[in-house]
């Protein structure tokens, strides 16, 4: 039994009980003995729990070591007993709490005499927990028999044991092979040294295999000698360098002094001397590269090659400083089916379509998943629908017990086991809350694991996100697009799902439902997810403490008065109306921390009653019709994220100036995004400067008739926020829109900074402005800077500007026309990311040495030509990884960067990103959760830029979805080269299907979306173009 959720709420349920009896002098006298009893047993019980995890690892081996059913059960007892901890301190919190110390005797003595019952109760709860803990203690000393204090067999399961392919039976693998092989090869120009190239990507996703195909290539047996092939595992330096010597025919002896690494790095180093050497070690999990990278010399002239595989990103970044990182890529659909029906022998297309359809879905282009459930149904003979459907339906718990599918569930135990605390593997679990097939929004997942109180604080939250992505564990499904190291949306693999899915529900942790499955019996739900559910769920949902809804479900689930201890509650995706009752019930969850009623258009008043969840501490409001906010909701205490794009309702003077008061001395708010001001309603720019926990800040300026009018407030509370910026590590954002057509009020950003401040990201957005205002160049610490004027034309002046800004680390920058821009050496030195977005552009010139650390370059002008590449030349970029272009540029244009692309050292990558101009302009903001667009509330918020990735060589595209951009590609199919490539990518689609359907093109454009479209101009006649909001692709939509 996985012991992940019990070892972690054990640790963080403790310190709540007792923090919440601090407080309560007189329960603590009285309770004292079972107080102290239940803090040492919890001691003795984690330890115990971690104990048994640590020898059930090491005694599980290939011939068996299964778990003691015996601590098993005892485990599951301590788990429930966490969890009844846990209930009992959250029922009682709020019911009594103690007034404030600066109350009166009088009210201290009424609010003791009111809570007399309530003291009681818990009280009697407290030593009920200790009855149970001291039973489930005797149980298991009664049952339970030690295998003893012995030494463990340290033998464990590689996670991919090392296997060979023939050629023949390889599946999507020769592209893979020749780019690694164009890694590998000289190329002119180039000095000849060692290169260090590093294959990372989830397990079974093949790289064993591409290593050895790449290894025993013509190409490199002709031209390395000597070579060794090694596999690392689980083992340390020491072992490998030893198997190294091994396979370069130079057995260890005990002269070598075995073990020592000093010695052997220098033996291998005399062999290989000045040799053309190639070496393989495959699976490396420990990062040891620093230790034994001196044993490979590194000569020049000399263009050795070494090979490094594995599942951790920080260790092949570690191996391949100075060389290549090759990320593995899943296979495409058509190599999925495939490779999936030639394991399972049988035709494709299947006599029936539908067969397989499931199966390869969950599949999810991972190629031993692929082979292992072809396999599974292979042995089954002729399988029937029904066994497709076990499959598909029963594939975590096939993955535990059946022996085909144990090749990829080792590679998913192996995963989840080198997770190194069991709180991390507890956040991993939580990602079972959401179906697959659906990115998650990073900082949304994260929230919600502070919500829950799996991590303390955001640092530590964001510590264990990335962890889980270095370990590709969870993948980026989306990036920031100016900030290509921050992950927008993510996801897990199919099986990865199924895998934690699974333990899930073994361990009682989520409960997930969908359509019209059965609820679970006896046990109490905590975490309870529906999909599309349309039952009605007869439990008892007062221990529920989170609530997610994708999609309608039966309106039963919406009675909230059920929900007694729910502290998250997710209805972005509820596709059934809320109404006035619904908001009612939600602020009487008084434990509530987490309320996201994101999408719900029917909602348009927040009750003032919102301010009796005095615990909650985020709400989002995005692309709801609530237009102005109470004062109730700054008044909360614990809030620290509001979304949304509202007012503030209007108050008096007095009223106001107490709400300074409140929020000087009690508010938390860190982000506000954003707030909607005008020359009429600058309550919000009142109160800014009183917020000062505040770091991440979106404004909205509305504009009037009265173009004269004074704007002090704003721009005081404006400059307030950047001068509050005094600790460099702070990552403070701000975000200022305008819906004027016109520029900036004259007032408004005419300030300058007496003292250094810092601020990370600063994004300016108008639709006529074209210059940067004075004080962006006093910025300190300033990296990502977006400055978006849509319908104006920018000079090379505005580089001139953006060169005092000596940090910047990204850099956009958007309008209709862009002049000729001229990089000099010595220029935004430190720049990272460029990207250039704009309907003409009249050159870019990057000189020889200017930005030496620029990694991705993003040119979306479609009308590019030639002259841009002769102002570029590639290879003066030395650390560039990514290129991206417009997809409307011409073919020509397209095989230049190409050709460009693959003389360059690091081969960087050439995308091509199909943008609709409406969405270029909405988009300057960027979509995340970490920098929301500014875009209109209209149906064109809905629209976005979909990612969809087609490996074709090195080219990625991205394609619009929704609206959008089927009225601006739905019509007239044949005018341009980009849609008789589309038209060709669906004749090829439809040749794949199983009923090979026909295909037509008809020049119109269907009466639906002529409606949509006129619905759209009169939206957005009525309505101001920009305005904060977010433009993010929900899942599903599109």
């Amino acid at each position: 039994m996985e012991t992940a959720v019990a070892t972690a709420f054990l640790g963080k349920i403790a310190p709540k009980l007792f923090a919440f009896l601090k407080e309560k002098h007189a329960q603590r006298r009285s309770l004292e003995r079972d107080i102290q009893y239940i803090r040492k047993e919890f001691r003795m019980i984690t330890a115990a729990i971690q104990d048994h995890d640590r020898r059930r690892r090491h005694l599980r081996h290939s011939n068996g070591g299964s778990d003691d059913d015996v601590q098993t059960v005892w485990i599951q007892l301590v788990r429930d007993l966490a969890y009844s901890i846990e209930d009992c301190v959250d029922r009682f919190t709020h019911r009594a709490k103690l007034p404030p110390a600066t109350s009166s005797w009088l009210r201290q003595t009424v609010h003791g005499v009111r809570t007399a019952t309530t003291r009681s109760k818990f009280a009697a709860a407290v030593r009920e927990l200790r009855k149970i803990s001291e039973e489930a203690s005797k149980l298991r000393s009664c049952y339970y028999v030690s295998s003893g204090g012995g030494e463990y067999n340290t033998y464990f399961l590689d996670s991919e044991t090392p296997t060979h392919t023939i050629a023949a039976d390889l599946v999507g693998m020769d592209e893979p092979r020749d780019e690694v092989l164009e890694l590998i090869r000289e190329t002119q120009g180039q000095a000849k040294q060692l290169k260090v190239i590093s294959i990372v990507g989830f397990g079974g996703l093949g790289k064993t295999i591409l290593a050895r195909e790449v290894y025993e290539h013509e190409r490199c047996g002709r031209q390395y000698e000597p070579r060794a092939w090694v596999h690392a595992g689980e083992r340390g330096a020491g072992d490998v360098l030893e198997e190294i010597l091994d396979e370069l025919g130079m057995p260890v002896d005990a002269a070598t002094n075995c073990g020592n690494v000093i010695k052997l790095s220098t033996r291998i180093r005399d062999f290989l001397g000045s040799k053309r050497f190639f070496i393989v070690i495959d699976d490396m999990r420990k990062e040891f590269w620093n230790i034994i990278k001196n044993a490979f010399p590194a000569l020049n002239g000399m263009s050795s090659r070494v090979i490094v595989t594995t599942a951790v990103h920080s260790i092949a970044n570690a191996c391949s400083a100075h060389g290549h990182v090759y990320m593995m890529r899943t296979l495409n659909v058509e190599n999925s089916r495939r490779l999936f029906f030639k394991e399972a022998s049988l035709v494709d297309p299947p006599p029936d379509a539908e067969l397989g359809s499931e199966a390869l879905k969950k599949g999810d282009g991972l190629p031993l998943a692929l082979v292992t459930i072809a396999q599974f149904l292979q042995s089954r003979g002729n399988p029937t629908r029904v066994e497709w459907a076990k499959v598909g339906n029963n594939l975590g718990e096939l993955l535990e017990t059946n022996d085909t599918l144990a090749r990829m569930n080792k590679v998913l135990v192996h995963s989840y086991s080198s997770l190194h605390d069991h709180v991390l593997k507890a956040c991993l679990l939580y990602m079972g809350i959401f179906p697959g097939g659906r990115p998650v929004r990073t900082e949304g997942l994260i929230r919600r694991w502070l919500a829950e109180g799996f991590v303390e604080d955001c640092g530590a939250a964001n510590d264990r996100f990335r962890e889980l992505v270095d370990r590709s564990i969870v993948l980026p499904a989306a990036l920031n697009s100016n900030n290509n190291t921050e992950v927008k949306t993510c996801q897990t693999h199919g099986m990865m799902l199924e895998f934690v899915l699974r333990k899930s529900v073994r361990e009682s942790f989520v409960t997930l439902l969908h359509g019209q499955d059965r609820p679970p019996g006896d046990d109490k739900i905590r975490w309870l997810s529906l999909n599309h559910y349309s039952g009605n769920p007869s439990n008892d949902l007062s221990h529920v403490r989170s609530l997610t809804v994708f999609g309608k479900t039966h309106k039963s689930v919406l009675e909230f008065s059920r929900y007694e201890l729910l502290r998250v509650l997710d209805l972005e995706e509820c596709d059934d109306h809320l109404d006035d009752k619904h908001l009612l019930e939600i602020c009487y969850l008084l434990l509530l921390r987490y309320l996201s009623l994101r999408g719900n258009s029917t909602i348009e008043v927040l009750p003032k009653e919102i301010s009796k969840l005095k615990y909650l501490e985020t709400l989002d409001l995005r692309r709801t019709n609530i237009t102005v906010l109470p004062i109730q909701v700054l008044k909360m205490a614990s809030l620290i994220h509001l979304f949304g794009a509202f007012k503030l309702q209007d108050v008096g003077r007095k009223l106001m100036s107490k709400l300074q008061a409140f929020l000087s001395e009690k508010s938390k708010l860190e982000t506000l995004s954003g707030f909607v001001t005008d020359e009429s309603r600058q309550g919000f720019a009142q109160l800014m400067g009183h917020m000062e926990h505040l770091t991440k800040v979106k404004i909205r300026w509305e504009s009037t008739v009265d173009d004269n009018s004074n704007h002090n407030h704003l721009s005081r509370a404006i400059q307030g926020f950047i001068e509050r910026g005094t600790n460099m590590n702070d990552t403070r954002s701000l975000s200022l829109g305008s819906t004027s057509s016109t520029e900036w009020p004259q007032d408004l950003l005419n300030f300058s900074l007496e003292n250094s401040c810092y601020l990370h990201s600063l994004k300016l957005h108008a639709n006529n402005i074209c210059s940067l205002p004075l004080f962006v160049t006093m910025l300190s610490g300033l990296t990502e800077l977006c400055f978006s004027s849509p319908n104006s034309h920018l000079s090379g002046d505005i580089l001139v500007s953006v060169s005092r800004v000596s940090c910047l680390h990204y850099l956009k920058l958007t309008a209709s026309q862009m002049g000729s821009l001229e990089i000099e050496n010595g220029v935004l030195d430190s720049l990272r990311g460029l990207c250039i977005v704009a309907e003409s552009m009249a050159g870019l010139e990057i000189k020889q040495g200017a930005l030496p650390r620029l990694e991705s370059l993003r040119l979306l002008c479609k009308d590019l030509n030639g002259r841009v590449l002769c102002g570029i030349k590639m290879e003066w970029l030395g650390r560039l990884k990514e290129v991206a272009l417009h997809d409307g540029v011409s073919e020509g244009t397209k095989q230049d960067w190409r050709e460009a692309a693959k003389k360059h050292p690091k081969r960087p990558k050439v995308l091509f990103m199909q943008t609709a101009h409406v969405v270029d302009r909405m988009q300057m903001g960027s979509g995340d959760e970490n920098s929301e667009s500014y875009v209109a509330p209209t149906p064109m918020a809905e629209d976005t830029v979909q990612e969809e990735v087609n490996y074709e060589g090195s080219v990625v595209r991205k394609r619009p979805a929704g609206v959008i951009a089927r009225l601006i590609h739905g019509s007239k199919l044949c005018e341009c080269e980009y849609e008789k490539q589309r038209k060709q990518e669906r004749e090829e689609a439809a040749g794949m299907h199983p009923k090979r359907p026909k295909v037509s093109f008809v020049d119109t454009v269907v009466v639906e979306e002529v409606e949509v479209m006129m619905q759209m101009e009169q939206s957005a006649a009525a309505a101001a173009p920009i305005a904060v909001g977010d433009d993010e692709l929900r899942p599903g939509e599109g």
